[in-house]
């Protein structure tokens, strides 16, 4: 019975891997991990009271929901890739690895946010600056896969791929009001 090939892995270049030698996949999922975590940390930072900001519980809401997405993500993508498992420990570890790194825009979704709401918890910026800056920083973030797809596609960054950033970001804040105001 011929052994199956273990994935690829990419081609580290000063501590990040090589765009250039990333399987296309592992973009896919990367990409999809980083939209859904700043998405999902989105919906949070648009709910948050600006109380729970002073107070201090903001901090622990928006990791709790960065780390718990990240978590759930990940066990979900781990039960999925055990279809059609060869049964070789040392894909599954290859696989396992890579699910794990490439969800982990998801847990860093959180991080900006939290600390913005940290210096906020602490005195040093006003609560509705704070959860407004949040909010604009992850809209950006979010706006900026349009030119990151053209990069990540070998192409130039175009208007084009900004705009489509655009679109992507005001549909990305219509989810998350949507979201907080269906479910809070």
């Amino acid at each position: 019975m011929p052994r199956s090939r273990p994935p690829v892995r990419p081609r580290e270049r000063r501590g990040r891997p090589d765009l250039s030698t990333f399987p296309v996949e592992r973009l896919r999922d990367r990409l999809s991990s980083y939209i859904y975590g700043n998405i999902t940390v989105l919906a949070v930072a648009i709910a948050v009271d600006p109380e729970a900001i002073r107070h201090g519980s903001a901090v622990l809401t928006v990791l709790a929901t960065a780390v718990l997405t990240y978590l759930a993500h990940v066990l979900s993508h781990l039960v999925a890739h055990a279809v059609g498992d060869s049964g070789d420990d040392e894909e599954h570890r290859e696989t396992f690895g890579a699910i794990v790194r490439d969800a982990n825009p998801i847990a860093t979704s959180g991080l900006i946010p939290a600390v913005l709401y940290a210096a906020a918890w602490v005195g040093w910026l006003p609560a509705p600056w704070a959860q407004t800056a949040a909010i604009v920083i992850l809209v950006v973030r979010i706006g900026l896969v349009g030119v990151f797809l053209q990069r990540f596609s070998g192409r130039r960054p175009s208007f084009l791929g900004l705009w489509g950033g655009v679109v992507l970001a005001a549909v990305a804040f219509a989810i998350g009001l949507v979201k907080v105001v269906l479910t809070h």
